[in-house]
């Protein structure tokens, strides 16, 4: 299956099941099953599996076993409300990413390895490539999440996905952004943009990296969201 098409597909299981959750829907409390998922979206089980695995892991669910998967925690203690898409909004996850990524360069021209940089001029070819909006998408997250890699912390990696995992549930209400960033011209700009961060990494600049990175975040800032 097209990589773009599954993500597209587990992001309708998603948000179905939140819109669902939040909306206090279900007089059991019991989620619908992976089968019944796969034929009500029209996806593979592996794809509703992977929705209620995720809501899993976030603490929303819990699954018993021979029962279901039910809304809630398993040893009864409240879970944190299902944030809605308000209280995460585009300019405040821009925001988080400006604070946060350039410093990564710091430890990226100290750890990074000669596979490391291969790996992401890969990424930047496959990038450049990409001949939709979605498949770009696709491949500058990957981008990304490399760069975190490359860091070799465990730490900064995870503290990476907690911030790109916001972006990836709430892509659907981030229409701003996601009906924008499509033109080959948007996307040319991106890639040039990641050349820069790459090569002053490639040669151990932290400070250019850094500085190549900011201005990556911020062109980002100004591009998508006129700010």
């Amino acid at each position: 299956m097209d990589r773009a098409k599954a993500e597209e597909d587990y992001l309708r299981v998603r948000h179905y099941l939140l819109d669902t959750i939040k909306g206090e829907q279900l007089p059991t409390g019991r989620l619908p099953t992976e089968r019944r998922l796969a034929e009500q979206f029209t996806v593979g089980r592996a794809i509703a599996r992977r929705a209620l695995s995720e809501l899993e892991t976030e603490g929303l669910v819990y699954r018993h076993v021979g029962r279901g998967t039910f809304v809630g925690s398993r040893t009864g203690k409240p879970q944190a409300s299902v944030r809605s898409s308000r209280e995460y909004g585009p300019a405040e996850y821009i925001e988080a990413r400006l604070r946060f990524e350039p410093e990564l360069a710091w430890i990226i021209v100290v750890n990074a390895t000669a596979a490391d940089l291969e790996a992401l001029r890969e990424l930047l070819q496959q990038c450049e490539k990409a001949d939709t909006g979605a498949k770009f998408e696709l491949c500058d997250a990957d981008f990304h999440e490399a760069l975190a890699k490359a860091t070799h912390n465990s730490v900064a990696i995870d503290m990476y996905r907690v911030i790109n995992g916001i972006r990836r549930r709430e892509r659907s209400n981030w229409t701003r952004i996601y009906a924008s960033d499509q033109t080959p011209e948007q996307r040319k700009l991106f890639i040039e943009e990641h050349n820069a961060i790459l090569e002053a990494l490639a040669v151990r600049d932290g400070r250019a990296a850094r500085d190549a990175w900011s201005s990556h975040i911020r062109n980002t800032k100004r591009r998508l969201l006129d700010l």
